[in-house]
């Protein structure tokens, strides 16, 4: 508009374009360098590959997800646990899928621990009696 001021920055901005004008659909400023062009242009390059590469990656997971119906890997129906003859199951926890059996056999006892998941003992921790001292 005639009659306001312009800044010092406008009115460099003002001024005419580079000599060599940028490709069709290249962003450019005026008085970039053909360095800081090419520069652009691999950045521009980089972030559309990485980008591409992100979007790959979905597509994999996705792909993982459906295949698999969404649903965990399907767990043992069955397990056995071998235990001495005359042992009994005082207790047992639950917490997920790592169950802990309280076992006694005669004077001894244990916590047995299992992943019901896998099928498999994970620990047997033997629990033994400590005598008090006398006061």
């Amino acid at each position: 508009m005639a009659g306001e001021e312009h800044s010092p920055v406008q009115k460099a901005n003002a001024g005419p374009r580079a000599a060599a004008p940028a490709a069709e659909g290249e962003a450019s400023a005026p008085g970039m360098s053909e360095a800081d062009r090419r520069q652009v242009r691999l950045l521009t390059g980089i972030v559309i590959g990485l980008g591409m590469l992100l979007l790959a990656g979905l597509g994999v997971l996705l792909a993982s997800v459906v295949m698999r119906g969404g649903k965990p890997p399907a767990a043992e129906k069955e397990m056995t646990l071998p235990l001495p003859s005359g042992a009994v199951v005082e207790g047992m926890t639950l917490d997920g899928v790592i169950l802990a059996l309280r076992v006694r056999a005669g004077q001894q006892r244990e916590i047995l621990v299992l992943d019901t998941r896998k099928g498999r003992l994970l620990r047997r921790v033997r629990l033994k009696e400590q005598k008090r001292a006398q006061d």
